[in-house]
């Protein structure tokens, strides 16, 4: 049995939430420190924090107490020269497979590691008259819309814990150069202009959970057993079936690898507009399916199936514009993007729904095994897709009765497909969010909404944010999942959770 001493967890995690309450009432009046070292000046900040999620769903899987150290650092070598990093310590949380401690390995997909020291950012930022530029391991924000930007496409993002932390926080950071230019005031060029360029030489693919973790997909577990076609056998048979994933290997480091974006982003009579340009790879996960024969004891049945799951890495070509302008009390913003070669996720389980579509594979496969072979792979053919889309999105913010209110409408147009997806071909998606301050801003009541129109699957998550001293912060929320099990969403339904989050600021 795999020991769990390192995690916090089980009947003391209220415990140990109470005695970080106390240790933050004992320290809330700390400041982020600013000072001088070796005659540079240098700036640390950052929050500690603890989470604990109650179940309230039966079928949901374990999740343990987590803990946080967030840590952000600026140092001035020069005026214009200055090295930024931002780390975080992370103990606990959905990571219940880990299988060591440490950091995350930057070529693979499918790994589970805790405690775990992740270097979020780290990169030198020069600032000259007109000339800026970024180097080292970044993240990059694209885009005006406020939870869906289709023109965000340089960072992939660590699934884990998808829902309880922010986009920000998702992100992986990449080995990027971003060089940036500030046009001059001419009457010909728009007014605020600046133009970037990213490079990112080396890709770092996303990550996922272990399989049995909690936010590991659901649509890629397969049933427990696979029924074979009784026109092979003469009569009904079924074989267990069990999972595997894989990590593929990752493009190599060569300049054909390399992703590159632009971006031109300007005001002109209070439109704020940006036109961008990606080529390189898609960093929204993809995944290929294969299957497997394999020879077992007798008593088993002689014959055992397994699906293979690894992940994707395609290369895609976008063109993308954005604008953001405000009318009143309404603030609009919109977003286009046009993605050629673009991979969608098919539905996986649907492809061992019929295995008369196998044949003659599965025939082949199986006597292969019966004639002596440990194994013996089952074509599936390819199991995603590759097609061009539009991906569009509206947004309006106002204040409503001292409400906040945030509402975006979003729509994934994929071209010309014929191949039964995990999204709709035409995939509309309803994002709100409403906040209501109160007590001086000390209280803060906030829904979060996101509802699938197209694939039918909700997502609510209402929480309570109450500053309790100057810089600690209680939260208490929940999460509600539902939808049809093979959609984007609402393949996680039973899922949901009550929480309590602590932070203390540094």
């Amino acid at each position: 049995m795999r020991r769990q001493s390192r995690h916090f967890g089980g009947s003391t995690a209220l415990c140990r939430c109470v005695l970080f309450l106390a240790l933050a009432c004992c320290t809330s009046a700390a400041h982020a420190w600013r000072g001088t070292v070796a005659e540079r000046e240098v700036e640390v900040g950052g929050y500690l924090e603890t989470r604990q999620v109650f179940r309230t769903n039966r079928s949901t899987e374990h999740e343990l107490n987590l803990q946080r150290l967030h840590l952000e650092s600026r140092a001035w070598i020069e005026e214009w020269l200055s090295l930024e990093v931002a780390a975080s310590l992370q103990n606990g949380g959905p990571a219940t497979r880990s299988t060591r401690s440490g950091f995350y390995d930057i070529d693979n997909v499918f790994q589970s590691v805790s405690p775990a020291v992740e270097i979020e950012e780290a990169f030198l930022r020069i600032g000259l008259d007109r000339f800026g530029a970024r180097i080292g391991q970044l993240k990059h924000s694209w885009g005006k819309l406020d939870r869906f930007q289709p023109n965000d496409v340089i960072n992939p993002e660590r699934f884990a814990d998808p829902v309880l932390i922010e986009e920000g926080e998702r992100k992986i950071g990449v080995p990027s150069v971003e060089l940036s230019y500030n046009l001059p005031e001419r009457e010909w060029l728009p007014e605020e202009g600046v133009f970037s360029f990213v490079v990112v030489p080396r890709y770092i693919p996303f990550r996922l959970p272990q399989p049995g973790e909690r936010w590991f997909p659901p649509n890629a577990v397969p049933a427990e057993f696979f029924k074979l076609p009784e026109e092979v056998y003469g009569s009904d048979r079924s074989v267990p079936l069990s999972l595997e994933v894989r990590n593929s290997s990752v493009p190599s480091f060569s300049p054909d690898n390399a992703s590159v974006g632009a971006r031109l982003a300007a005001h002109t009579r209070g439109v704020d507009y940006g036109l961008y340009y990606y080529r390189g790879h898609q960093t929204d996960p993809v995944f290929e399916l294969g299957a497997e024969a394999r020879a077992v004891s007798m008593d088993q049945g002689g014959i055992a199936g397994v699906t293979l799951l690894s992940p994707v890495f395609q290369r895609i070509h976008l063109f993308g514009a954005d604008l953001a302008f405000t009318l009143g009390r309404f603030g609009f913003r919109a977003e286009v993007a046009l993605t050629k070669d673009k991979p969608f996720n098919r539905d996986l389980l649907s492809l061992l729904d019929s295995p008369e579509r196998l044949e003659p594979g599965l025939s082949e496969a199986i006597a292969a095994v019966v004639q002596g072979a440990s194994a013996a792979a089952v074509d599936l053919g390819q199991t995603f897709a590759v097609s061009d889309a539009l991906q569009w999105g509206i947004g309006f913010d106002t204040k409503v009765f001292d409400f906040d209110v945030l509402f975006e409408l979003s729509q994934t147009d994929v071209l010309e497909n014929t191949d039964k997806l995990l999204v709709e071909d035409t995939e509309t998606v309803l994002l709100g969010d409403i906040r209501r301050r109160f007590l001086r801003d000390d209280l803060s009541l906030q829904l979060v909404s996101m509802y699938g129109a197209s694939s039918d699957y909700t997502l609510l998550l209402p929480r309570l944010t109450y500053r309790v001293w100057d810089r600690v912060e209680l939260r208490l929320g929940y999460a509600f999942l539902s939808g049809r099990s093979r959609s984007r969403l609402g393949q996680y339904k039973g899922n949901d959770q009550a929480y309590i989050r602590l932070r203390l600021y540094l």
